[in-house]
């Protein structure tokens, strides 16, 4: 028997909470809750809480940019012109950050519908254009991660088995997603590529030229650099000693997992695979879980709470505008 829609939907809802609360148990249980404490105590977290504030309010300002890139150049000669400019798509961005609380997709899915309204285009394609940017963020993760292992090739020493199938992975999705690209971009007009151009919502990834897919790659490993560099002055903080070409590889591996919707906001996901990958930047003699715990923790805490602050001024003239204009689709 088939589930119903209302079912597969709540199904989708709780569980990420239900994730979220099985990793939390877990990670309760196998945590030195003493040892988090004095790792807190240890931390400069004065230093910590005003570069999280700096670091995720220039992320945002800088992810703004990316998303308007993005319009412009996979639906900037369709619809409407006008309202996608930096000053229109970052208070939707900051938004986001509600739904992003809960899964990064919802984020994204949220912007596409009022990026939709906006341009008067069709909810599909617009969906079609923030997929473009997951799936330009999964090459640039990939590549940072081809990259990663050239520069430090024993990041997973700890666990070896590992290493192979992640270079695989990561050589796989990068070729895989530069030929995808130059196959819907060629000038074949076999009858199965005219008609996947021609579908809603693989329009704007046919609107991405070789050319565009570079520097889209090019910004978002700008946003994955962000992140690296953010984790690492945080790990600073902590009294951890972080080294750059290692980074490479943990931060983009973190954040795919992160965003993996299992749990809420990558909570539980993220500090058990920061105990693996960043061990050895405890190098103070100090044991390195509960300082990798209170650093995960602290930072994901941290960022939730500056982005839920930065969302609240724009939330109510977002809200208004999803009430305002009737659904096209």
């Amino acid at each position: 028997m088939k589930p119903s829609p209302q079912f597969a939907k709540r199904l989708r809802t709780l569980l990420p909470l239900l994730g979220t609360g099985l990793l939390l148990v877990y990670f309760a249980r196998s945590a030195d809750l003493a040892g988090v404490q004095r790792a807190l105590r240890f931390a400069d977290l004065g230093t910590f809480s005003a570069w999280i504030i700096a670091s995720t309010l220039l992320i945002w300002l800088y992810d703004s940019y990316c998303l308007v890139w993005l319009i412009r150049t996979t639906l900037g000669g369709r619809g409407k012109d006008g309202n996608c400019g930096l000053r229109d798509l970052a208070p939707i961005k900051a938004a986001s950050y509600i739904l992003n609380m809960v899964n990064y997709h919802a984020a994204s899915l949220g912007i596409a519908w009022l990026v939709g309204r906006r341009k008067g285009l069709g909810f599909l394609e617009a969906a079609g254009a923030l997929a473009v940017l997951s799936y330009i963020d999964l090459v640039a993760v990939a590549a940072m991660a081809v990259v990663g292992f050239a520069v430090a090739p024993d990041v997973l020493a700890r666990d070896p088995s590992l290493q192979m199938p992640l270079q695989v992975v990561s050589g796989l999705v990068l070729g895989g997603a530069v030929a995808s690209v130059l196959v819907i971009q060629s000038g074949w007009q076999l009858p199965l590529l005219v008609r996947l151009r021609q579908v809603a919502l693989l329009r704007p990834l046919a609107a991405l030229t070789p050319t565009a897919m570079l520097r889209g790659i090019v910004l978002r490993i700008g946003i994955v650099l962000a992140y690296a560099l953010q984790t690492y002055v945080a790990m600073w903080t902590f009294g951890m000693t972080p080294d750059w070409g290692r980074m490479l590889v943990i931060v983009p591996v973190v954040t795919v997992v992160g965003a993996v919707p299992v749990s809420v906001s990558g909570i539980g996901t993220t500090q058990v695979m920061m105990r693996t990958l960043c061990a050895s930047f405890v190098a103070d003699g100090r044991a390195p879980a509960p300082v990798i715990d209170a650093l995960s923790t602290s930072m994901i805490l941290a960022g939730l709470s500056v982005r839920a602050i930065v969302a609240l001024p724009f939330l109510r003239a977002v809200l208004a505008e999803l009430k305002s204009q009737p659904a096209d689709t």
